[in-house]
């Protein structure tokens, strides 16, 4: 196998890990917001929602430091830290707009519990989220041999 191909696969095997550690991570607070939201919300979609954004933004911060280091080992620094945490971003822009246009469906329309609902779209939402981090949020680390 060639070294190329060996780099590669390192960076997979490492995505996955830290991606299965962040939907951990996120489910985690997504269950204790919903958990304590519940209680203090009017109605049950707005508990789930407000619930699934805001571990949304942890989770994404989550990600952007793991994967930073660990995954793609990026060099950047100083400012060029914001315009790459600002693609790291935008790659889940779209992440983030399907996992609450599908936690309404899963839940209301198809009465799915909204704790198992999420847990079946982060799981959709971590195939787009590698190929957007691999090609977007760290293309110079992924073809440096991260």
């Amino acid at each position: 196998m060639s070294p190329a191909l060996l780099i590669e696969r390192n960076v997979k095997v490492k995505f996955v890990i830290i991606g299965i550690w962040n939907t951990l991570f996120g489910y985690a607070v997504f269950f204790g917001f919903d958990t304590l939201l519940t209680h203090l919300m009017p109605t049950r979609y707005v508990a789930y929602l407000t619930a699934m954004a805001l571990s949304n933004v942890l989770s994404i911060i989550n990600a952007y430091v793991f994967h930073k280091y660990v995954t793609f080992k990026s060099e950047v620094k100083g400012k060029g830290i914001i315009t790459e945490f600002i693609r790291f971003t935008t790659t889940y822009i779209i992440a983030i707009c399907l996992s609450l246009a599908l936690m309404p469906v899963f839940v209301e329309i198809l009465r799915l519990n909204p704790k198992v609902a999420a847990a079946l779209v982060m799981l959709i939402c971590v195939v787009i989220s590698y190929v957007g981090h691999s090609r977007f949020s760290f293309p110079s680390a992924s073809k440096s041999g991260a």
